[in-house]
């Protein structure tokens, strides 16, 4: 078994958020147990193991993890998996991966060091939220709240939150268990917070992770969740209060999103 580690949307090649990149013909032989089992002993923000023999015959798959769930899709690891994989030499410019616990397509293409992920707009009937009880998860006062809460979704649906300034965001100290619960009731990956910056540009921060200090640098798929939600092609900046900052951009393509920022390898 291999091990591959990564900093992805950084805004420097020493800033990002972590990624594992796991692979070898050992993992045939390894559960989805020991899969998230390995994922915490590693203290990784996100693992992803790259299986052969996908849903056709010689494509890869990648499985996704975090210390406390397997995730349908993470974006940032899904980037490094396509950089290690570029590394071996066997694909030219264009990648097609597919996610493998939902079976979602993830085509690839790369300009110089920033690696870039297209995936389809998922449609569903997500849950209404109201500001009160949006307030509450974030420990917020109700008028902070900007807009009212929506769900959007690129393949990890993500409750999207907008707070009124930068200095609300970065004060939030929410509710990481009831975002938690009620994320599992409503079948919601977590709660993105934003802001506006200004034209097109924005802030955010995620809460996903029960643990405060797995706080993420930067999700990707919760940019591609606001690009949707805004329609609109965005620059997306995180982690600055975790001194690890961090840009993403996502853009609308028909009915795609493509989403993506620097990737490189750390030790």
């Amino acid at each position: 078994m291999n091990i591959e580690r990564y900093r992805c949307f950084g805004a420097t090649a020493q800033n990002g958020n972590n990624a594992l990149v796991v692979f070898g013909p050992e993992l045939s032989g390894w559960s989805l147990e020991d899969r998230q089992q390995f994922t915490i002993e590693q203290h990784a923000h996100a693992c992803v193991f790259v299986d052969a023999g996908g849903p056709e015959s010689g494509q890869l798959s990648l499985d996704f993890y975090y210390p406390h769930a397997r995730s349908p899709l993470c974006l940032h690891a899904s980037l490094a998996a396509a950089d290690h994989i570029w590394k071996t030499g066997q694909y030219g410019g264009a990648l097609l991966l597919t996610s493998s616990m939902k079976q979602q397509a993830l085509a690839f293409d790369r300009v110089d060091n920033n690696i870039f992920v297209s995936v389809d707009i998922q449609q569903a009937d997500f849950p209404d939220v109201s500001i009160s009880d949006l307030a509450k998860l974030l420990r917020c006062d109700a008028d902070v709240l900007v807009s009212s809460p929506k769900v959007a979704s690129v393949g990890s649906p993500k409750l999207l939150a907008e707070v009124v300034s930068e200095e609300v965001l970065y004060s939030l100290h929410p509710d990481l268990d009831g975002i938690t619960e009620w994320g599992r009731t409503h079948g919601v990956n977590g709660c993105f917070a934003y802001t506006r910056m200004g034209a097109s540009l924005y802030a955010g921060r995620n809460f996903n992770h029960l643990d405060p200090a797995l706080e993420d640098a930067a999700t990707g798929v919760a940019a591609g969740a606001l690009s949707v939600r805004l329609d609109a092609d965005i620059t997306l900046y995180q982690g600055r209060n975790l001194d690890n900052p961090c840009v993403i951009h996502a853009a609308r393509t028909a009915d795609k999103i493509r989403v993506g920022g620097c990737v490189a390898t750390s030790r």
